[in-house]
């Protein structure tokens, strides 16, 4: 993204000989229906302008806004730099309607996204709405039932520094494993991606923060945007 970081809403926390960096959208300073096309550091996967998410006031977590994922929309939020060393957390708020959807849709999380690649996935959470259940791709332990009608937090736990995550969606562990699903990847936190196949889906409060007392270091590696289609065809 050429965007940086802190085009974005960067807030900067000081802690004994380290800088905390963490970063937050709850979307309420975009316009109602705003196209989420380098605003906020936000874009569409290959840089489309067609594929960004919306902000939105038809539903909201908090406020009075959240982004909208619906239908073939791949709305992606690079991190430059990359998070690249300490423990973080991400998490966001989704809300999804039992009627609302054609198909599935995905949370992602890339630790590679260069322009014009390579392009590494970490985390792909797929939403199955034939089965109305959560997995991980690359991790598959037990689906848990999607949270129909109602906002529910995914949270995914990060330590950087031994390459381990932690997944949880609404207050249920979801999978754990390393960060790398492969040791020659980064080990790095580098894109949000929010992709739709075809489910009408809602997002609020995205934000990464330094894990509960831990003293994180920002990575210093640097990222374009642009990529390739999530792993799942």
């Amino acid at each position: 993204m050429k965007n940086t970081l802190l085009a974005g809403a960067l807030v900067l926390v000081l802690a004994p000989s380290n800088a905390l960096a963490q970063w937050s959208d709850d979307f309420e300073s975009y316009g109602d229906g705003e196209l989420l096309y380098h605003v906020g550091g936000w874009s569409g996967f290959f840089d489309e302008m067609n594929v960004a998410g919306r902000a939105t006031s038809a539903q909201a977590h908090s406020g009075n806004r959240s982004i909208l994922i619906s239908r073939y929309t791949d709305a992606v939020h690079p991190f430059v730099p990359n998070y690249t060393s300490g423990q973080w957390t991400l998490s966001a708020w989704m809300l999804m309607f039992r009627e609302d959807h054609v198909d599935d849709t995905y949370f992602i999380v890339h630790n590679e996204f260069e322009f014009p690649g390579p392009f590494r996935w970490t985390i792909e959470m797929q939403f199955d709405v034939s089965t109305g259940t959560v997995l991980d791709d690359f991790r598959p332990e037990t689906p848990i039932p999607i949270a129909y009608d109602r906002w529910a937090q995914i949270r995914i736990d990060f330590d950087l520094d031994n390459d381990v995550q932690t997944t949880w969606y609404d207050g249920q562990f979801l999978s754990t494993g390393t960060v790398r699903l492969d040791p020659t990847f980064p080990l790095a936190i580098a894109n949000i991606d929010l992709y739709s196949d075809g489910a009408t889906s809602y997002y609020d409060d995205i934000r990464i923060i330094p894990a509960p007392g831990a003293l994180a270091l920002l990575g210093l590696g640097g990222i374009g945007f642009a990529g390739y289609r999530r792993r799942r065809t």
